[in-house]
């Protein structure tokens, strides 16, 4: 087999062992895996019987990853909530600030029970609710604090298909809440055990988020942070529906698009630099390492980091990367490091956007080019207007195969999850993609903008200028009566049937215009 062909049957296997073991009995998914290896070795021979040997293994060592994950403490604060009232931890997350509250995750060390305070373990998420009377503390990551509440176990959506809070918490670790509504419930105490990797990375998180405020307008600003930073909290409520309606919401997350800018923007600024390739890679590993511990280890980022790494160390290495083995690879490494990140919506969307880019685009650009018209050879005019044309145009044209791609991949997740379809994502996101680079290279050097006067002050109206143009797109395709129509959530046999006749029809297309 080749490489990629191996590491795809390696990563789809321990996926299969993922879902084996959450929906089946421990014997069960055991028996099948135990099962596989007996066939081969009483009935096989050769490479299959070594293919299959090692499918299984990797079957049971999926099913076996994701049994662990779900293995609770017997000393979590879950196990104990309904006799918890007051408990002691550390601030483990930054806080996310919303209109009404500041949410953060506290890792419990203490619990106090009947008077006295036992040692506990877990993550308990605290919301601390905005009260102008009693405004609750200002917290920071590695804060420890004593929160006088009780903790409670998270609730199950009411109607089913619904979105689930607690399964979603689940996936991180998460099974407990606690509401805080007075001052007086929490206690900042001595010392402070974060980090100081996470500190950093943080404190720079507000450095470039502060920079960003003062040298855009303030609307703007809302949204280069949440491109830059992957967060929502700063968006207003009508500007965060229509970019949903538009179906341009991924844009304000943190993604593998964001990694790959990064790379775009740091690469040729350390080639002028004269930075040798060597360290050039390795430099580049450490922005993504610190982009990562600031913005959060999302999967898609997860993903894109992983993906991003391999192919620098890739060349280090004197190997040459395959895109197709370093999407199975990462799509292991990340179920490997979080095996309920399967059932993630985020991981789901992104690892399905980026395979429609490496399998489905390619057959449709050879589509597009057999069909387009055979022009006689001539001498080609130069001139700026003509190169910038022909620039935009072969950049619009691939944002339009891009997002008509990845549309037709990840459409029935977006329906099953979110009951919804846009009707004008495609032009929404085809011209909304020329202006996401220059707002995120305008946010990056925001903090070195702020300290260049006015140098810093015509960066900043650069990214007000393309931001506004941006929300004036988002905002009126968002205002259409039918920008995006409700749909019931389609069924298992449905989303099957779907994937099928795009992958003949794919077939069909790659064998009629793709040469071999």
């Amino acid at each position: 087999m080749m490489p990629e062909t191996r590491m795809a049957v390696i990563a789809i296997s321990f996926a299969a062992g993922i879902l084996a073991a959450a929906y089946m009995p421990v014997m069960v998914w055991l028996a099948v895996a135990v099962g596989a290896v007996a066939f081969a070795m009483g009935f096989m021979t050769g490479p299959k019987r070594a293919v299959i040997c090692v499918t299984a293994v990797v079957f049971a060592l999926g099913g076996a990853r994701y049994a662990n994950s779900r293995e609770v403490p017997s000393d979590d604060v879950s196990r104990i909530g309904t006799r918890v009232f007051e408990f002691r931890g550390l601030v483990a997350s930054d806080p996310e600030t919303t209109a009404d509250r500041v949410r953060v995750t506290c890792r419990v060390d203490s619990v106090k029970i009947g008077g006295r305070w036992k040692r506990a373990s877990g993550r308990v998420l605290v919301n601390l609710y905005q009260n102008n009377d009693s405004p609750p503390p200002r917290l920071e990551y590695g804060d420890r604090i004593r929160v006088a509440a009780p903790a409670y176990p998270p609730r199950d959506p009411t109607n089913p298909g619904q979105f689930s809070w607690k399964d979603y918490l689940a996936r991180q670790g998460i099974y407990s809440c606690a509401y805080v509504r007075s001052s007086d419930q929490v206690e900042v105490l001595a010392g402070n055990r974060g980090n100081a990797l996470v500190r950093a990375a943080l404190a720079a998180k507000d450095w470039i988020a502060g920079s960003i405020e003062r040298i855009s307008p303030k609307r703007e600003a809302s949204v280069i942070i949440g491109m830059v930073l992957g967060t929502y909290s700063y968006l207003p409520a009508e500007t965060f529906k229509n970019f949903g309606r538009t179906g341009t919401l991924h844009l304000l997350a943190a993604s593998g698009y964001n990694c790959f800018i990064l790379l775009f923007l740091a690469t040729p600024v350390l080639k002028l630099m004269r930075v040798t390739p060597k360290w050039r890679s390795c430099i580049i590993l450490g922005l993504l390492f610190m982009y990562l511990l600031m913005v959060g280890a999302k999967p898609s980022l997860l993903r894109a980091s992983i993906m991003s790494s391999l192919w620098l160390i890739g060349p280090l290495l004197r190997r040459v990367p395959n895109t197709r083995n370093l999407f199975f690879t990462a799509g292991l490494i990340v179920l490997a490091m979080g095996p309920e990140y399967l059932f993630d919506v985020g991981f789901q969307l992104s690892f399905l956007a980026v395979w429609a880019l490496i399998y489905s685009a390619p057959i449709i650009e050879a589509a597009l080019q057999a069909a387009r018209p055979v022009k006689q050879d001539r001498k080609i005019k130069t001139g700026v207007l003509r190169v910038v044309g022909r620039f935009v145009s072969r950049e619009a044209a691939a944002a339009g195969v891009a997002t008509v791609t990845v549309t037709l991949f990840t459409a029935p997740v977006v329906a099953c999850c979110f009951n919804y379809f846009s009707l004008v994502s495609i032009p929404a996101n085809m011209a909304l993609a020329i202006g996401v680079p220059v707002i995120f290279a305008v946010g990056i050097a925001a903090p070195v903008a702020a300290m260049l006067g006015p140098v810093g002050t015509a960066i900043g109206w650069i990214g007000g200028v393309v931001t506004h143009a941006m929300l004036g797109i988002v905002n009126y395709l968002g205002a259409w009566e039918h920008a995006s129509v409700p749909v019931a959530s389609p069924g298992s046999l449905a989303i099957l049937g779907y994937y099928l006749m795009l992958y003949s029809a794919l077939c069909y297309a790659r064998s009629k215009f793709v040469k071999r």
